[in-house]
């Protein structure tokens, strides 16, 4: 890693200014910082011992920068860190055995935003953060490099240890992000991407705004999550592949517009969708849609509103479930998605549902082009049946307090079909293997659907934002 830094007393110096970094083993400091006023820092190259940043000091992310293992990058409450967007593709990578610790709190998130001011900003921006774990995928190919720019891969092949630990994020924002340097081909930074993450990983209270590709995807892996909220992606809002089975609870996803991306950055998904599950993509290599272990994710709780007919030049689905993936999804709203609101695709995909390992229920579907992905090489319909507990409740925006942007307020309305319909307990069902040992506790059935408890605190309050520009 190489710093360069500059800091300034006052207005009348700051063409002038010009500091030296003192760096210690674990430490980064800028004079000028604090009292003396705030810094200014960018970082490039190789992080190789471990660093931490402060909320005095301004910090550009330029070029791919990669935390090399055994360093830790650690954040602090409040630190805000801008994507160089004269570098396309700027990027954050935690390399296997690295490790960030950015821990914010709800008053002081840490935001990972553009470097372009309020009304500027665009998706694609600059690339994203990028983890790669140690963690079992069911790719057999070796070596398997992450997607992006060739200049920037990494191999993620070959993990095998499913409690693998890169750190944590918590109250961590990432906003205007990701880099397709493809066409639309596959080979994007995302806002989140984790490779291969392990299960002692910690992913929790985490915010994508107005991306350019996939909001959060996870290839393979075992990594948990909670408190996830993914606005105005660019395509996908949650995106599992390559066997992943962590187990995710409280999701907020909303789509109301097409945010046109940076020149050059890439192209935005003509269909977005709330869920894309994989199981194995048959055309990479090591991959069929029989690989094993299967994707097995569970997603409890979750609140994905699509943007209606007529956004999109495409058609744009609320879950689709395809590729020979299983996956259990809960207590959900799924709404306004203009394609279908359910869309179980594939034999292999419905050969799990009938062994048990695709579950879908206790859900409200809302106005939705149609709720259930139609007969013939689709499976979705065969979930509309009474012992799947899924309500169709016509009138999306009055299940919520308010689905306006500015003033946006996922807690059911005082008349609202969520407030009640929830598998509140998952005993004697075979969702409970599925959800033991989820955060120090168990993942835990509700009596509401949804991502917010009517009677609960607004958990997304304070540290989220919304914004196009």
């Amino acid at each position: 890693m190489r710093i360069h830094t500059r800091a300034f007393s006052t207005a009348a110096t700051f063409a002038s200014a010009l500091f030296l970094v003192a760096c210690s083993a674990d430490t980064i400091t800028v004079n000028g910082g604090g009292a003396g006023g705030p810094g200014v820092a960018t970082l490039t190259g190789t992080i190789s011992s471990s660093r931490t940043l402060s909320a005095d000091t301004a910090y550009t992310l330029s070029g791919y920068v990669k935390v090399a293992s055994g360093a830790t990058l650690t954040i602090r409450p409040g630190t805000r860190i801008v994507g160089d967007s004269t570098v396309p593709g700027s990027a954050l990578f935690i390399l296997r055995g690295a490790k960030i610790d950015a821990q914010g709190s709800a008053a002081s998130p840490i935001v990972f935003t553009s470097a372009r001011a309020v009304g500027n900003r665009k998706p694609g921006d600059w690339g994203g953060i990028v983890i790669v774990g140690n963690a079992r995928i069911n790719r057999t190919a070796n070596p398997i490099f992450t997607e992006g720019p060739t200049t920037a891969a990494e191999n993620y092949a070959g993990g095998t240890t499913a409690s693998d630990n890169s750190g944590t994020l918590r109250y961590v924002r990432i906003e205007f992000a990701g880099y397709d340097v493809s066409g639309g081909q596959g080979q994007e930074l995302n806002s989140l991407s984790m490779y291969a993450v392990g299960r002692g990983t910690t992913i929790e209270y985490v915010q994508s705004l107005a991306g350019l590709d996939d909001s959060f995807e996870w290839f393979g892996g075992s990594v948990d999550g909670r408190y996830l909220v993914s606005y105005e992606s660019g395509d996908d809002h949650f995106d599992w592949t390559e066997g992943y089975n962590g187990r995710n609870q409280f999701l907020i996803a909303l789509q109301t517009v097409q945010i046109p991306p940076r020149v050059g950055s890439g192209i935005l998904g003509n269909d977005p969708r709330g869920f894309e599950g994989d199981g194995c993509e048959n055309t990479k290599p090591g991959c069929t849609f029989l690989s094993q272990p299967f994707s097995q994710p569970v997603f409890a709780n979750f609140t994905v509103i699509g943007p209606g007919t007529g956004v999109f030049p495409g058609d744009g689905h609320g879950a689709v479930i395809r590729r020979g993936s299983g996956a259990t999804m809960v207590n959900g709203i799924i709404g306004r998605w203009p394609a279908n609101g359910i869309s179980l695709r594939d034999a292999e995909s419905n050969n799990l549902r009938l062994a048990d390992s695709v579950v879908v229920k206790n859900l409200i579907l809302s106005d939705n082009g149609s709720n259930f992905e139609p007969a013939g090489s689709n499976f979705g319909q065969n979930f509309n049946n009474a012992s799947n507990s899924i309500r169709q409740v016509p009138g999306v925006a009055a299940l919520f307090t308010s689905l306006a942007p500015a003033s946006l307020d996922w807690t059911p309305s005082a008349s609202s079909a969520a407030r009640t319909g929830g598998m509140a307990s998952f005993t004697g069902t075979s969702i409970a293997a599925r959800t033991g040992v989820f955060f120090g506790g168990a993942l835990v059935g509700t009596s509401y659907i949804g991502a917010a408890d009517p009677n609960g605190v607004k958990w997304w309050a304070g540290w989220t934002a919304y914004a196009t520009q």
